[in-house]
């Protein structure tokens, strides 16, 4: 593994991690943090996504998705589906989780076209 891959991996674990202390702690504006957890999520995770550009990998798509779906859920649960949503607040776990986990996406796709280009293969059928 690549030093850039192991840094990839560490930022978006960070990412992660960062998201459920948030959490942990009743979200960014109870414990009086806001909007520093949500720029700082932001920020490591984009960071992750852009070291991981030459070379993909599944470890940091998954740390993204496991990211981006956390927020999505947390900010769901609190707001009772978005029946009673209240700006700034647990809202902003849907508005950064949904682009976290669009990078996870697409660092999936990634390293899913990396893997076939190693292995030589090009994703389409043989021709008959």
């Amino acid at each position: 593994m690549s030093s850039k891959t192991m840094l990839a991996v560490g930022l978006a674990a960070a990412t992660l991690v960062v998201f459920v202390v948030v959490i942990a702690m009743g979200g960014a504006l109870r414990a009086g943090l806001a909007p520093w957890p949500g720029i700082g999520v932001a920020v490591l995770a984009i960071a992750a996504f852009v070291v991981s550009r030459e070379r993909r990998s599944f470890v940091v798509a998954g740390l993204l998705a496991a990211s981006g779906v956390l927020g999505v859920v947390y900010a769901l649960i609190r707001t009772e589906f978005l029946m009673a949503s209240s700006f700034p607040g647990p809202i902003f776990g849907i508005i950064l989780g949904l682009p976290i986990l669009g990078l996870a996406v697409a660092g999936a796709v990634g390293a899913t076209r990396d893997r076939k280009r190693r292995d030589g293969t090009s994703g389409r059928p043989a021709a008959l």
